[in-house]
């Protein structure tokens, strides 16, 4: 049985006609098929697409909850992510790449709006509200208008480290147990470490593209499918996202001194965590959060 196929010799033609997005990532263009320009990148977008899912199957029915409500609106920005992005990856055009970097806001706007506007009262979440908008339409507008990436990464990046300062003094605030927060506090920083990890992942694939390529094609179909470093680069921001997500939507709809269970509805890895708050014990009874 052959176990491997070389690459393709010559780049095939893709149905959408030629490329025009400004990013082609290292991943040779419609390999499988012409309708995919980047298989395996548009694949693994079914990760935020799958994570978001489980997360409004768990916040739909919540009486505090519900498909359009607060706790839903980061997963259905981690939904939209998947979706654009995919779009993007599978067609390689100028306006699919917008949407994919756009996407960006979706999620991470969402958490922080969620964030911001916990216990906070009405005037305050719309100062709130107001001020995620203004920061991030006109700096999308500009992104779009200029095609200018510097701006829109250094926006992002302030929106992540606001979203990690929050998670954290809130971990403060509503866990009492100091076990129980340096559970929560280490499963922050691996969702974080893991996000970091795949952007290093993403920076290989970028700059050293023309090594990945050699050596995939060396080892050949399928085992090159394996490094293609910007499908995990989607895979484990995937992971990242959702461990934050998952977090935030925890600590806001927590109740003091709630045991038993309280990791039903979440999946891997935050399910696993959370279930072993319920095996903490001090004296024979179990830590309280």
């Amino acid at each position: 049985m052959q176990l491997r196929w070389d690459y393709p010799a010559a780049p095939r033609e893709g149905a959408y006609g030629p490329v025009t997005s400004n990013h082609n990532f290292c991943e040779e263009d419609y390999l499988i098929t012409p309708y995919i320009g980047e298989f395996i990148n548009t694949l693994t977008n079914a990760t935020y697409v799958i994570y978001g899912l489980h997360g409004l199957r768990r916040v739909g029915p919540r009486k505090d909850g519900g498909l359009i409500s607060t706790l839903a609106f980061p997963y259905w920005g981690l939904i939209g992510v998947g979706v654009l992005s995919a779009w993007f990856h599978a067609t390689l055009k100028y306006h699919s790449q917008m949407g994919d970097d756009l996407s960006m806001f979706l999620a991470v706007g969402a958490i922080l709006h969620q964030l911001l506007c916990f216990e906070a009262p009405p005037t305050q979440r719309r100062k709130y509200t107001a001020a995620i908008l203004g920061s991030v339409v006109p700096v999308s507008m500009y992104h779009v208008w200029a095609d200018e990436i510097y701006v829109h990464e250094i926006t992002f990046a302030i929106m992540i480290f606001l979203v990690s300062r929050r998670i954290r003094a809130l971990i403060k605030k509503q866990v009492k147990s100091e076990e129980s927060r340096k559970r929560l506090g280490r499963m922050t920083s691996s969702g974080l470490a893991c996000g970091l990890f795949g952007y290093f992942l993403w920076n290989i694939d970028f700059h050293l593209c023309s090594h990945v390529t050699a050596f995939k094609r060396y080892i050949g179909l399928p085992w090159g499918f394996i490094f293609e470093l910007h499908g995990w680069w989607h895979i484990l921001t995937g992971i990242c996202s959702y461990v934050s997500m998952a977090m935030v939507e925890y600590l806001v709809t927590m109740e003091a001194g709630t045991t038993g269970r309280i990791e039903e509805g979440f999946v891997w890895p935050v399910k696993a965590i959370l279930r072993d708050f319920d095996r903490v014990e001090t004296g024979g009874e179990k830590k309280r959060l």
